[in-house]
C-alpha cells in the first residue's frame, strides 16, 4: 500500500509540474486537459483577479488572461514541491513588471492543489499580496 501511495503521490507532484509547463507555454487547451471539469480556483482576494472561480472557463478569463494582458514576462518560478497525500503543496515565487507602472516584483507563493485521478480539483494559493499591490501602483495602507 506504501507504494502505490508513493505512486500516487509523484503522479500528483508531475500532475502539477506538468501545469506549471503548460502555463509557461500558453498552452491552455492542454492545461484543460489537466483541470477537473468543476476545479476549484481560490486565488487570494488582495491578488490580481482574487476570489474563487468554478471551471477552467472562469480560469482562464479571470485569472490567465490577465496575466498576459497586465504583467511583462509574469512567471512562477519553482522551488519545493511537497506530497500532501491528496495533493501537492508548492513553493515558489512569482516575479514579473507590471505593464502600466514599470515596476518589477518578486513575491514569495505557497500554493495547495487538490488532485484526484490524474485530474486538478482544488487551488488555494497563499502569497504576499502588498508586494504584487505596491507593483501594480496601489495605494496600501
Amino acid at each position: 500500500m506504501n507504494k502505490q501511495h508513493g505512486d500516487m503521490s509523484n503522479t500528483n507532484i508531475e500532475t502539477v509540474k506538468r501545469m506549471y509547463e503548460l502555463f509557461a507555454l500558453k498552452d491552455n487547451q492542454a492545461i484543460k486537459e489537466l483541470f477537473d471539469e468543476h476545479i476549484e480556483w481560490n486565488q487570494m482576494k488582495g491578488f490580481p483577479g482574487g476570489g474563487q472561480y468554478i471551471g477552467s472557463a472562469a480560469i482562464f478569463e479571470h485569472v490567465f488572461e490577465g496575466f498576459k494582458k497586465n504583467w511583462l514576462d509574469w512567471k512562477a518560478t519553482l522551488t519545493r514541491f511537497i506530497d500532501s497525500g491528496d495533493g501537492v503543496f508548492v513553493i515558489g515565487f512569482y516575479e514579473g513588471t507590471y505593464r502600466s507602472t514599470g515596476k518589477y516584483m518578486r513575491a514569495d507563493f505557497a500554493c495547495e492543489y487538490k488532485v484526484k485521478n490524474g485530474k486538478i480539483t482544488a487551488f488555494h494559493q497563499y502569497t504576499d499580496t502588498f508586494l504584487i499591490a505596491e507593483a501594480m501602483g496601489l495605494t496600501v495602507l
